[in-house]
């Protein structure tokens, strides 16, 4: 199993194709964690075929809000696909 199979899973990767990490940044600001990664997307035979880009940004003081996101990069630099998830609470008791 993939190091990154539940991304491959979330973004639909074709299973003969794979992702290899190309970088890594994490840094923490005003109480934040934010961490960006790109992947790059190969075919069967090796070929570079797309990339991505995935980031978490983690908040460490209440509310602890969480956000979560990908995209899908082609070659030439378009965006060809992407989602970000946020973090909802079960209440809205931090709403003013």
């Amino acid at each position: 199993m993939s190091k990154y199979a539940e991304l491959e899973a979330l973004v639909g990767l074709e299973p003969a194709h794979s992702l290899l990490l190309a970088s890594r940044e994490r840094i923490k600001r005003d109480g934040t964690v934010y961490e960006t990664r790109w992947l790059n997307e190969h075919d069967k035979s090796n070929k570079l075929v797309a990339r991505y880009r995935t980031w978490s940004n983690h908040d460490l003081k209440p509310p602890y809000r969480k956000q979560l996101g990908w995209e899908r990069y082609s070659l030439s630099g378009k965006l060809l696909d992407r989602e970000v998830r946020y973090s909802k609470r079960e209440d809205n008791e931090y709403v003013h």
